[in-house]
């Protein structure tokens, strides 16, 4: 796997501990694709992305009361594509389909190696994923459960399962809110159910009284 592409490539590194972020640094610094190292807190991400544009975030989830690492991910620089790779306790981390439909790349343990992180910097920016055997099997069944959706359908009943709204979604994804209006009509249909509560309990295995 080839990292020819981005042989000078920008990683922020977001973590709250200046412990942990000073070890991911020393770490990263190490590969020879990577050009740039800045750092932020995970609180100031947003901010960080928009202002310097990194080409991959190592975003530690060591310290948030959050399983689910998706709305960490909604930052987006502009049009700039931002790849993201999770670093925490593997327990206690869900990553769900529409972490994925918000750019996370991949997951590593806080236990990793440096050939670990290698291997997951080296895919994320070459446009794949590194995530654990038993998260990658669960996210194959998951979006296996639903056939009849393409991906872009699958990708906005992902964002619905998250409580967003049309206007977040099309900004999430990059399109228009009508065009995401277009999507949703298509995902009941094909889900053959009557409205987005009963799209998202389908879509979280769940039924619905009025279903």
């Amino acid at each position: 796997m080839s990292t020819q592409r981005h042989a000078h490539a920008h990683v922020l590194v977001a973590d709250d501990s200046p412990t942990r972020t000073l070890g991911l640094i020393q770490i990263v610094r190490g590969f020879s694709y990577v050009k740039t190292l800045s750092t932020c807190t995970v609180s100031d991400l947003a901010e960080a992305v928009d202002r310097l544009g990194p080409d991959l975030v190592l975003l530690s989830t060591a310290d948030s009361p959050e399983e689910d690492v998706t709305a960490a991910l909604r930052p987006r620089a502009g049009d700039h594509a931002v790849r993201f790779i999770s670093i925490g306790h593997p327990a206690r981390t869900r990553i769900s389909p529409s972490s994925v439909s918000a750019g996370l790349h991949g997951f590593l343990p806080d236990t990793a190696t440096p050939e670990d992180f290698d291997r997951a910097l080296a895919a994320a920016l070459t446009g794949f994923t590194y995530f654990p055997r038993d998260m990658t099997e669960e996210l194959t069944e998951y979006r296996m459960r639903f056939p009849q959706l393409t991906p872009r359908e699958q990708q906005v009943l992902d964002l619905l399962s998250d409580g967003m709204s049309n206007h977040r979604i099309a900004s999430s994804m990059g399109i228009k809110e009508a065009t995401v209006k277009m999507y949703v009509t298509h995902v009941l249909a094909k889900l053959n159910v009557e409205s987005r509560l009963q799209a998202c309990l389908k879509a979280r295995g769940l039924t619905s009284a009025a279903a």
